[in-house]
């Protein structure tokens, strides 16, 4: 038998900048986690063929961006024990802009992926979309806003 390891998985896009929404740099990261069993290297790349293209479902669906999968970028921290299997991917994500010296930060909504059955015969995309709203998720009530800057009325010549 073999041992359940939690796999923890980094997929982000970017830094590109963003025309079309003018937020400036963008780059959008998203945070797998599942228990599984089985071969680390088929669970990894079990993960990535989910993960890249879920990815690119939710720029395409929340930016307008067609990311090909080269712009994608994937990375696993190191895997830990896990007392049983997981029954869906949780998957965070996280949206950073850059416009001149201001950068921000927020959380997007969660999603959860369900792990196929044994007798299904190929993966399927569908997730649960019932996660809080954005609204729900995010809160900035609490944000020290008196030492950000326009980014318009910065006079500097630096570039990135």
């Amino acid at each position: 038998m073999s041992q359940i390891l939690e796999y923890r998985m980094t997929t982000w896009y970017g830094p590109a900048y963003d025309e079309i929404g003018n937020r400036g740099v963008l780059t959008v990261e998203a945070y797998f986690k599942a228990a599984l069993d089985g071969s680390r290297h088929e669970n990894r790349k079990e993960l990535a063929d989910i993960g890249v293209p879920f990815l690119q479902e939710k720029l395409q669906e929340w930016y307008g961006i067609s990311a090909p999968d080269d712009k994608i970028k994937v990375r696993f921290e190191r895997e830990t024990p896990a007392p049983g299997t997981s029954e869906a991917i949780q998957v965070d994500f996280r949206e950073m802009t850059y416009k001149g010296k201001q950068v921000s930060a927020r959380a997007l909504p969660s999603q959860t992926i369900p792990l196929e059955d044994e007798d299904q015969e190929d993966y399927d995309l569908e997730y649960d979309d019932t996660a809080p709203s954005e609204e729900d998720d995010y809160d900035d009530s609490d944000w020290d806003d008196s030492n950000d800057r326009d980014w318009e009325d910065d006079d500097t010549d630096e570039e990135w």
